[in-house]
């Protein structure tokens, strides 16, 4: 594990797993912000954003993301030829939560229908129910999920980026 401070404010953290309280840190802004802004990359290198909503996983393996969302031809073509995404979350009060992630389509059955199931159980607003999209279930053309595996979080609250504390940041170089 290597701890690198930059800037001062800045705690690096590089480790195939990700720490408990940069995980809990970003899950407990990103689920309470609800929606992110996620950027893609487009066919000339250039960001692309729009406006998602991931729901969050903690799992043994770490922390994976999870959306629901339309493959359409823009989504997929960016994922196809960078198979990576950013998310960001900010609130009013300047909190913020950043998850830059490999991202790829699930194409099992299982794992869609237990994805839309996390999705129905969690409490609202993050919470949902997909079928009010997609009245078919996960099984419809135009439904998808999105699996997204972090390679680098970072969670802060204002006071941390005023500089107040180092602001935590976990990332995996061979992710």
């Amino acid at each position: 594990m290597v701890v690198d401070l930059l800037w001062f404010t800045t705690m690096v953290v590089e480790s195939p797993d990700i720490p408990d309280e940069v995980a809990g840190a970003f899950v407990a802004i990103a689920h309470r912000v609800v929606w992110a802004t996620v950027a893609t990359v487009d066919r000339r290198g250039r960001p692309r954003s729009r406006v998602m909503h991931p729901l969050w996983e903690r799992t043994e393996a770490g922390l994976t993301g999870w959306v629901t969302s339309r493959p359409t031809p823009l989504k997929v073509a960016h994922l196809g030829r960078t198979p990576f995404l950013s998310c960001a979350y900010w609130d009013p009060q300047h909190d913020v939560a950043v998850a830059d992630c490999r991202a790829g389509w699930v194409a099992d059955p299982e794992e869609r229908a237990r994805v839309w199931e996390l999705f129905r159980a969690a409490p609202p607003p993050l919470g949902h129910d997909p079928a009010a999209i997609w009245p078919d279930g996960p099984a419809a053309p135009d439904a998808g999920v999105l699996r997204l595996d972090p390679w680098r979080v970072r969670a802060a609250t204002a006071a941390e980026i005023a500089g107040s504390g180092p602001v935590p940041t976990w990332r995996w170089t061979n992710g």
